[in-house]
């Protein structure tokens, strides 16, 4: 198998993660609270690494525990119930405050295949973990994935972990260094070996860090790079840290490549700053996407009932059913709780939401009859190029994703939740469903001819 140019062999998936969550944690969490459990953007650190990367594959997670040991375990009996497809098996290291190098081998001498290696307090996007996943250590090593972005915002320079690498292996590794050439992620994939020879190098000390690990096996050769300058991830030390981490990894998640024109510059802004709120609450996605639905059959009521102020309730409350709308998604990726069946239901809802809306203005127009018989011609066009709208959306989204291009015009529910909006504010029913009718299905059509032009 070809090597790439660090030199690192691609391989067969891991299963396997070790985490370290001995730590004190004095400068990040308040005063009793371990550093496991203190929570990032409504999630306790432990739960979020777990998370993290059993999203990428990995089922058997090695935690190694010290500082409130028992709380610790009884939180990881509490998770490990949650995701029954995975086992958590907790080790006490009773020397974890003679540092965190001793934490580690705790955990690897229990290991006899490679798995890959991450602090608690250290935070990745999926991308990344992928990345490291792919590689594999040399034999007896490992390999540090190291962000070679000098100027990367979210890291303080001044008390990050600095990497000299050279030809694809670490020649130097420390926080004083003023010549290097990327940061120490704390993301590693072992060689299931590792423990061996370390127990020769380093582990007759009293106390070691890891990074003592890592230069013991740069000396000898056996510690890797694996160089990235993309993707996100935070060593979260300190309430700075913290924050800088929580604006960042905020605005990654905010939006979709596939957004229209009224989710991008008016709902994203809104529901991130909502989203930030309920990730501090019990809140799940699921719940967040009933609510939306809720709030949508409360603005269908408000528009089909006789009169401009219930008309225009109903329109406000429609948007601010779609803002809502956004942020079962953030929320599912802010928590690392992304499920098939949230999006399978988070779809099935907006489409019964879309139809009770349109059913609602077109009771209002028939009603009123301000069209006659025709108003329930044209509110039955707007339901059918509605729905054939949020059909195509998907097909025609995965295509335009799959040919990489770029959607420089889509007309989707976003937009079409909108014009329910100022239809209410300025009480234009028939002109409503005139405009949902003729925008929606030219828009069909329009997708149906750039495909087949495509193909």
């Amino acid at each position: 198998m070809q090597k790439t140019r660090m030199g690192i062999q691609p391989k067969r998936q891991i299963d396997t993660a070790l985490i370290l969550a001995a730590g004190r944690g004095s400068r990040l969490s308040k005063k009793g609270t371990p550093k496991p459990l203190t929570p990032f953007l409504g999630v306790p650190l432990i739960e979020r690494s777990i998370r993290c990367f059993h999203a990428c594959g990995i089922k058997k997670f090695v935690v190694v525990t010290g500082y409130k040991d028992e709380q610790v375990r009884k939180f990881l009996d509490k998770l490990a119930e949650k995701l029954p497809d995975i086992s958590i098996n907790p080790i006490f290291n009773r020397d974890w405050e003679m540092g965190n190098g001793t934490s580690f081998m705790a955990g690897a001498r229990t290991l006899d295949k490679d798995f890959i290696l991450s602090m608690c307090d250290h935070v990745f996007s999926r991308d990344l973990v992928q990345k490291v996943l792919a590689c594999k250590a040399p034999p007896g090593g490992l390999a540090l994935l190291v962000d070679t972005r000098i100027k990367n915002p979210v890291i303080d320079r001044d008390d990050a972990t600095k990497v000299a690498f050279k030809k694809g292996r670490i020649e130097k590794i420390g926080k004083t260094m003023e010549c290097f050439d990327g940061y120490d992620t704390g993301l590693f994939v072992c060689s299931g070996d590792v423990a061996v020879m370390v127990d020769k190098s380093v582990s007759s000390r009293k106390v070691y860090s890891l990074t003592d690990i890592v230069t013991a096996l740069s000396l000898m050769g056996r510690a890797l790079v694996i160089d990235t300058n993309t993707g996100f991830w935070a060593d979260l030390d300190d309430k700075n840290a913290f924050k800088r981490a929580e604006k960042a990894l905020l605005m990654l998640i905010r939006g979709k490549a596939h957004d229209g024109p009224v989710a991008r510059l008016l709902n994203r802004p809104i529901s991130i700053r909502l989203s930030t709120l309920l990730v501090k609450t019990p809140a799940t996605p699921n719940q967040i996407s009933i609510l939306s639905f809720l709030l949508a059959l409360a603005a269908a009521f408000m528009l089909s009932k006789d009169s401009y102020f219930w008309f225009a309730a109903g329109g406000l409350i429609a948007q601010l059913a779609s803002i809502v709308d956004g942020c079962d998604g953030e929320i599912a990726r802010l928590k690392w709780q992304q499920t098939e069946y949230g999006a399978w239901l988070d779809a099935v809802l907006d489409r019964y939401a879309d139809a009770f809306l349109i059913a609602g203005v077109t009771w209002h127009v028939a009603n009123h009859n301000m069209m006659g018989n025709l108003g329930w011609l044209i509110g039955l066009l707007a339901l059918i190029g509605s729905l054939i709208n949020s059909y195509t959306a998907d097909k025609y989204d995965g295509w335009m994703k799959e040919h990489k291009k770029a959607q420089r015009f889509r007309l989707g529910r976003d937009v079409r939740i909108f014009l329910v909006f100022l239809s209410g504010i300025f009480y234009r029913p028939v002109e409503l469903l005139i405009m949902l009718a003729g925008i929606m299905n030219t828009e069909n059509i329009r997708r149906m001819w750039q495909l087949k032009s495509a193909t």
